[in-house]
């Protein structure tokens, strides 16, 4: 597993508010995560598909926990 350290100026999933993934915001509005995880979108461009940390789309809002 690798972990990956993404600040929220990144808009991928891992770093939105609509993703459901396992994460933990960290110092200075960085997320981590694993990399080879999924979870759920909950109304984003992906509404209910699970979705990788690392993909994208136009609904993207930054995650709260790393505002």
């Amino acid at each position: 597993m690798s972990e990956n350290k993404l600040p929220g100026s990144f808009k991928i999933c891992a770093t939105c508010g609509l993703w459901g993934g396992s994460r933990i915001a960290d110092f200075g509005g960085y997320s981590r995560f694993q990399q080879d995880q999924q979870g759920k979108c909950y109304g984003g461009g992906f509404n209910q598909a699970n979705m990788s940390p690392m993909a994208s789309c136009s609904k993207w809002e930054v995650w709260p926990a790393i505002r």
